[in-house]
């Protein structure tokens, strides 16, 4: 039987990612509930604890973080004065 794909925001791969690594954060009951409904988070007494469906989408969402990241850093450089400011459009200072 194949699971349902699950699509989750930014904020909760940022929540699951969080709580792999052992970070404390404030976890909001909208998105507690939403998460545990999803079978990706157990709230039991000593705290939230992700499943192992969880802890494969929080390593999945750092991969796709550090794709996004890689691709960030080989853009174009910005082109500035000789002050070091950025110049708009990449236009040239007339003087």
């Amino acid at each position: 039987m194949q699971t349902a794909q699950v699509r989750i925001s930014a904020e909760e791969q940022r929540l699951l990612r969080s709580l792999s690594v052992g970070q404390t954060v404030k976890l909001p009951s909208a998105h507690r509930l939403r998460l545990e409904l999803l079978g990706l988070l157990h709230d039991g007494p000593n705290g939230p604890r992700l499943t192992p469906l969880g802890r494969r989408h929080a390593e999945a969402a750092v991969t796709e973080e550090e794709d996004k990241g890689s691709g960030a850093k080989d853009g174009a450089a910005v082109k500035r004065d000789r002050l070091g400011r950025r110049m708009p459009h990449g236009r040239a200072l007339p003087f």
